[in-house]
């Protein structure tokens, strides 16, 4: 069944996505009430309700701590295997390792995941179209009222791909392009800028949405600077991502941006960012996500990680995100000796691994004119550059 919207029920009253586009909402107990019985949206999520509208919900049958129930989204690391060899890879991706896990086992995953309630699962790599059983994780994902994402570098996308993915029920894809063409290709390799483009423009023919992620270094600040005035003027939605030095891109020092750095790619980009919803990224806008629309009885904080999203490896490990986990930060557990999910997500919120990277983010903010963040794996790498 294609759902087009998907709600779990929380504490506080339910987190709910709509499947087409993966935007997310909280809403309260006599709102979720309206919904359920009467087919009645607030007014300001009207745009939520559709004639003969399909709704998946996921009850909440336990008894829940200061926290959501369970993690929206999550980040599925298929393979390492990549076409490509980018010189800032951050988890060394090329050859697929001996021990990933099958399409089978992917299957089963995602059929538990939609049964707690999970509402989006982004396909990552390594380059995810290199997994020959993509289409039908996709697929059953989409069955089972889950919004689907698809992270990779475009260059294998053609028409006959791009359909396969649309059939498949895929809804959105985000496209790595780190600045214009000569950057781009030292980056990623000769004649790839060109090959993500055509790629992003065949999956927009098909009506999937795309967007753009620029990983912005200190040697390319200036070229993604003028690569998003280019996108803005396009039209087409632009993510820049913080730099974090671990896999290959441990070999390119000193390009992690400061305070000063991001100050300035805000005032060259003060018209673009102010001027329409195109383009964002990682300190360039001042609400990372921790505004709710209703009060919660806890505090949001700006990293999903480990708040409303896991990330797993190809080889069934779990980890918080999959920048900690390419920095070395260590596996929470595996899919493989999870026996009761809801409990791994109950025990996970006081771990102390968790714990530990959340006291020391309060700590690092505290400081002054440093470039405050959100971000777990940013905090680890500072913490692992102090040793």
């Amino acid at each position: 069944m294609n759902y087009d919207i998907n709600i779990r029920e929380e504490v506080f009253g339910g987190t709910l996505c709509k499947v087409e586009t993966g935007k997310r909402v909280y809403i309260t107990k006599e709102e979720l009430k309206s919904i359920l019985e009467n087919n009645e949206f607030s007014k300001d999520l009207e745009s939520y309700y559709k004639e003969n509208l399909k709704i998946k919900f996921t009850p909440l049958e336990r008894k829940v701590g200061n926290h959501f129930s369970f993690f929206d989204i999550v980040y599925i690391e298929l393979t390492r295997g990549c076409n490509l060899r980018c010189i800032h890879c951050l988890n060394n991706s090329g050859k697929k390792n001996d021990d990933e896990l099958t399409k089978e086992e992917w299957i089963e995953l995602i059929k538990k995941f939609a049964s707690y309630g999970v509402q989006e699962i982004r396909f990552t790599g390594g380059e995810p179209l290199i997994f020959s059983g993509i289409y039908d994780l996709i697929k059953k994902a989409t069955e089972n009222g889950i919004c689907t994402s698809l992270g990779t570098n475009g260059t294998l996308i053609d028409e006959k791909i791009a359909q396969k993915l649309k059939e498949s029920g895929l809804k959105k894809a985000v496209i790595s392009i780190d600045g214009n063409e000569t950057t781009h290709d030292l980056i990623r390799g000769k004649g790839n800028y060109e090959k993500a483009f055509k790629g992003l423009k065949y999956l927009k023919e098909v009506g999937i949405d795309v967007r753009v992620n620029s990983v912005i270094m200190r040697s390319n600040m200036e070229d993604i600077i003028k690569f998003s005035k280019k996108i803005h003027k396009e039209k087409i939605t632009l993510f820049i991502r913080r730099f974090i030095e671990s896999g290959r891109a441990k070999e390119l020092e000193n390009n992690m941006l400061s305070k000063k750095d991001y100050d300035y790619v805000k005032e060259k980009l003060d018209d673009e960012i102010n001027r329409g919803p195109y383009i964002n990224g990682h300190y360039l806008r001042n609400d990372e996500g921790i505004h709710s629309r209703i009060e919660l009885p806890f505090t949001i904080r700006g990293c999903k990680a480990g708040q409303r999203a896991i990330a797993i490896m190809p080889n069934g490990d779990i980890n918080l995100c999959g920048f900690l986990a390419a920095q070395g930060f260590s596996k929470i557990n595996n899919v493989k000796t999870i026996e009761n999910w809801e409990k791994f997500w109950d025990d996970l919120q006081k771990h102390d691994k968790l714990s530990y990277l959340r006291e020391n983010l309060d700590l690092y903010n505290s400081q002054k004119d440093i470039q405050k963040t959100y971000c777990l794996a940013y905090i680890y790498n500072y913490l692992e550059s102090k040793k």
